[in-house]
């Protein structure tokens, strides 16, 4: 399986690498001006859950949810932003209130300075979902409610766009079809992060006429069925699948049909339950993976 993957990756950064422009030749719409640097993409392995930690070419960081436990944050989310020479959250995302993904950001909030938390405002009646709440609150920390659209400062190199949640998907019983869903271009590349999103808020962006189509796709809710099919994938055309699961986890996430579909069509992938954190960075043509094992 290892060795299947990195002779995989060999041939997407192959793919990537054919797609470099003339610095003379403006980009083409949809696509952004790499700066100077690097855009770095950690899936980090939180288990069963998600959490995925971003540095913009500027330096910026970028936290989108933080597993399932409190302590995530310093076992693992705060040494990785200290590695990376940070010392603050620039944007902290609450893609939804499920405590797989929020537990961590609590911690984070009780122990790191964060400048800006992004959020839909979904209701959700859980202790846990309550002292994020306060913890925002408490500490004076601005907050965004995010739709479609919204925009979200980071960097100027990187474009940023909020493909969902729109208004009628929040404060439903489903709050995965109520998921904050980004998409990060960095020059030639790009990375759908889809939170929990399922078919629904997947059908309503394509109804939109999002643009979904990305060089990284990570799988909605940890890879189940429910969220992902051929034809998902279709629409996306990724060149990298990573799916955020727990070993072992009780909800047989990623689902046997997930697997056949990207298979079926191709499409690699890497999983944090077999490799641990992942790392993919981008120059703006080509990218870069790393595993932790």
């Amino acid at each position: 399986m290892l060795k299947r993957f990195w002779l995989l990756l060999l041939i997407v950064g192959l793919v990537l690498a054919s797609c470099n422009v003339d610095p003379a030749t403006p980009a083409p719409p949809g696509t952004s001006v790499p700066g100077p640097g690097v855009l770095k993409v950690a899936f980090l392995d939180v288990g069963q859950g998600d959490s995925i930690l971003i540095q913009a070419p500027n330096g910026k960081i970028m936290l989108i949810d933080g597993g399932r436990t409190t302590d995530l944050a310093q076992r693992l989310i705060l040494p990785q932003i200290k590695a990376w020479g940070a010392n603050q959250v620039d944007v902290l995302v609450v893609t939804h209130p499920d405590a797989d993904h929020i537990s961590g950001l609590v911690g984070v909030l009780e122990s790191f300075p964060v400048k800006l938390v992004a959020l839909t405002g979904d209701q959700h009646a859980t202790q846990i979902y309550e002292r994020l709440l306060t913890n925002i609150r408490d500490k004076n920390i601005e907050a965004l409610k995010v739709r479609t659209g919204t925009p979200v400062p980071f960097d100027p190199a990187v474009k940023l766009e909020v493909l969902g949640p729109d208004d009628a998907s929040v404060n439903q019983d489903n709050t995965n079809d109520g998921s904050i869903v980004i998409k990060l271009t960095y020059g030639q590349t790009s990375f759908l992060l889809t939170g929990d999103a399922e078919f629904a808020e997947n059908l309503s962006m394509l109804r939109r006429g999002a643009d979904v189509r990305s060089t990284v796709l990570k799988l909605g809710h940890h890879g189940s069925s429910s969220s992902t099919d051929e034809n998902w994938l279709r629409a996306v055309q990724p060149q990298l699948g990573i799916i955020s699961a727990g070993a072992d986890n009780p909800y047989g996430h990623p689902h046997r049909e997930v697997i056949r579909a990207l298979d079926n069509l191709g499409v690699p992938y890497i999983r944090t339950d077999e490799h641990g954190t992942v790392t993919v960075t981008s120059d703006g043509t080509q990218l870069r993976v790393t595993s932790q094992r």
